[in-house]
């Protein structure tokens, strides 16, 4: 009875929407959205170079070496290739695979060059984009299978589709349980802050509403979170956390609305520079930065709704879902 109405819901909604349409646009959101953030920073650092000459400096680069100078004026420019050629090679689509591996090199080591590796927020939302790549890198090396075996003579295609498909199948499979662990990185954090800010709190006044609202949000985030590490209802769940982070990048990084202030704000969420105040527009562009970290994190989520959790997960263990079973038409 269930798997009936479940049927007849999504026989309604297939004749108002066409899903694979809905599907092939959510595919090409999530791609650009993940590598948001490559694109914004290497455009901040072009526009700004001067600005992070400085960082570089006060960072330290090169000073032991006695090459700061040197090295912190070309540090920039490298900064800004990388991320365009990543960009550049996956939106083209001319070597996706490649410019997976070069922006997951570059999300791996770019909390370490600007030094805020003890930025735990910052490091584990790295993780979350380096978890998304991976799922993205997955889908791009069955593609690239798929073209490989259908060159191929027909008898000599079909025979050898038969040996490799097991072991494509595996290796697609633990890359997307890693990409799948590595994604859920920054919301098991969430809860575990969540909880400490509850231990904090517990025996002191507070409104009922708050606590109340507070405990439903993480006992949600628990659940939701589990159930992504699980691979279990991961699409949903997926979904619903790319929206969460959404409004949540609107809510704590509004540098579309300081930058038009005239104020000095403190860099609080900037490791090192807690207590320095700066004037609105340094302020407004570190919270760019960090608007964009979270949208990235939105297209890897987003990733994961589109190409699925994969074989090591209970939605796909007797299979991966087709993109054709997502309608009962199986046309366009």
């Amino acid at each position: 009875m269930s798997a009936e109405w479940v049927k007849e819901a999504w026989s309604r909604v297939d004749a108002r929407v066409n899903i694979k349409h809905v599907y092939r646009k959510l595919q090409l959101t999530a791609r650009f959205l993940i590598v948001g953030t490559f694109m914004d920073d290497a455009l901040r650092v072009a526009c700004d170079y001067r600005g992070q000459v400085f960082t570089m400096r006060s960072v330290g680069w090169g000073r032991a070496a006695g090459i700061a100078v040197h090295l912190t004026q070309l540090m920039p420019a490298g900064f800004i290739f990388i991320q365009s050629l990543g960009v550049f090679l996956i939106l083209s689509e001319v070597k996706p695979q490649a410019g997976c591996w070069i922006l997951l090199v570059w999300a791996g080591i770019h909390p370490f060059l600007y030094a805020q590796q003890r930025n735990l927020e910052f490091l584990l939302e790295s993780v979350t984009i380096i978890g998304g790549l991976l799922i993205l890198l997955s889908s791009e090396r069955s593609v690239l299978r798929e073209r490989a075996r259908l060159q191929l003579p027909g008898g000599e295609g079909a025979a050898a589709a038969r040996e490799q498909k097991a072991a494509a199948a595996e290796e697609s499979g633990r890359l997307l349980l890693v990409g799948r662990v590595a994604l859920s990185a920054v919301f098991v954090y969430y809860v575990l802050k969540m909880l400490a800010e509850r231990i904090a709190q517990w025996g002191k006044k507070e409104e009922p509403v708050v606590g109340v609202m507070f405990g439903v949000l993480l006992v949600l985030l628990m659940i939701v979170t589990g159930l992504l590490v699980m691979g279990m209802k991961s699409r949903w769940c997926a979904l619903l956390l790319a929206l969460i982070m959404g409004a949540a990048a609107l809510y704590k990084h509004p540098w579309y609305i300081t930058m038009w202030s005239k104020g000095s704000y403190a860099l609080d969420f900037v490791v090192g520079y807690e207590d320095v105040r700066v004037d609105a527009w340094l302020y407004s562009d570190h919270q760019r930065y960090f608007f964009f970290q979270q949208l990235s994190t939105v297209g890897a989520l987003l990733q994961l709704v589109v190409h699925g959790p994969g074989k090591y997960s209970m939605d796909e263990a007797a299979g991966p879902e087709e993109v054709v079973a997502l309608t009962f038409k199986g046309t366009d």
